[in-house]
């Protein structure tokens, strides 16, 4: 259990330095939009004030102190379960999760509220969304959690039969 805890809080440190690490590094050198994979992606720097698909937007001080609050509230929740955790694939998927948006809160205390969104993600025309790294790591947290919840619905079902 001590080191299941320990490999979430390890890998949500390690995920909200690595953000950290990379949105100075992009923003340093200025690189400019460009055709990742053609009709899917794009590095399309953008600053996004709102959570998800540019949703709660702040539109003054009190409406960003309620988001940085809500996002902290959420990351204390998300850190419950990972202490609470019972296997280490669960304590991974909060350790990414936590990470994510450990580094999503971070950019908006370091950058004036909002996130540092680049990867803008389309089929053909049709734009889908742009997210950030931290986005990716809660996708993935959240991946590994499903596959860890089936995984063990499973193991029960064959005791079972």
């Amino acid at each position: 259990m001590t080191g299941s805890r320990l490999s979430a809080f390890a890998i949500a440190i390690a995920a909200a330095v690595a953000n950290f690490l990379l949105v100075q590094f992009l923003w340093a050198s200025a690189v400019a939009a460009r055709v990742l994979i053609p009709r899917l992606a794009d590095f399309s720097p953008t600053q996004n004030l709102g959570i998800s698909f540019g949703l709660l937007t702040p539109d003054s001080a009190t409406g960003y102190r309620w988001l940085i609050a809500l996002l902290a509230l959420i990351i204390l929740l998300v850190g419950v379960m990972a202490w609470r955790a019972s296997t280490l694939w669960a304590s991974v998927g909060f350790g990414l999760i936590l990470g994510g948006a450990l580094g999503n809160l971070f950019d908006r205390l370091l950058n004036g509220g909002s996130v540092f969104d680049f990867l803008a993600l389309h089929l053909g025309k049709v734009p889908l969304f742009v997210c950030n790294f931290p986005d990716m790591l809660i996708t993935a947290g959240v991946i590994v959690l499903l596959a860890e919840s089936l995984s063990a619905k499973k193991g029960a079902r064959d005791i079972a039969a």
